[in-house]
């Protein structure tokens, strides 16, 4: 799969089989992560890999799931297997805006879960406070957000926006559908 696909093809998927993600495949996810582009090279991000039970059943006690569906969180039986906590070194960089690291590294380990045939989604709706507590963390790190990983239990795609609604919704296969804008909406000009 080229990047290009990769990108086009990568939805959020909130339904996960319960089936274990190797360790080195996680570790590898992280290794990714760590070499993507963050402003001036300074590298402040730290990542905990989340994985077995019982710590993946805390974490997800600590997330909200879907707002745009009526019961979207999935149900025992359909939770991540694995997370990777995106973690701020307030050590390494001052301040709490890490915004665009985050970003960069939360993209590569979406699109680098895709290519190993690894579902993810993106959750930033987090009890940060109590995740920190669970992980043992110390006080130079801050969570930004945990990318949740599995094996996929459901199909999500990409539909026309209509009306400007942008609310993604479940068709009647239970497949989510995610309303994007159009190229001629994006694109403000050509030069």
């Amino acid at each position: 799969m080229n990047v290009y696909d990769a990108i086009m093809n990568r939805r959020s998927i909130r339904k996960f089989k319960q089936e274990n993600i190797p360790a080195k495949y996680l570790e590898k996810l992280v290794k990714a992560a760590s070499m993507a582009a963050y402003p001036a090279n300074v590298q402040p991000l730290k990542f905990a890999i989340i994985s077995g039970k019982p710590t993946t059943d805390e974490i997800f006690e600590c997330t909200r799931w879907a707002g745009y569906l009526q019961d979207g969180a999935p149900k025992t039986d359909e939770r991540p297997t694995a997370y990777i906590a995106i973690l701020g070194d307030k050590n390494i960089k001052k301040g709490t805006d890490f915004q665009v690291e985050n970003g960069a590294a939360g993209t590569t380990i979406i699109l680098t879960a895709l290519e190993m045939g690894i579902a993810s989604c993106w959750l930033g709706a987090l009890n940060r406070d109590r995740i920190k507590e669970i992980l043992a963390l110390p006080e130079n790190l801050a969570v930004l957000d945990l990318i949740s990983l599995g094996y996929g239990a459901q199909n999500s795609s990409a539909v026309e926006m209509k009306d400007g609604d942008i609310k993604y919704y479940l068709d009647e296969n239970g497949d989510i559908k995610v309303p994007k804008r159009s190229l001629e909406e994006v694109l403000y000009k050509i030069v």
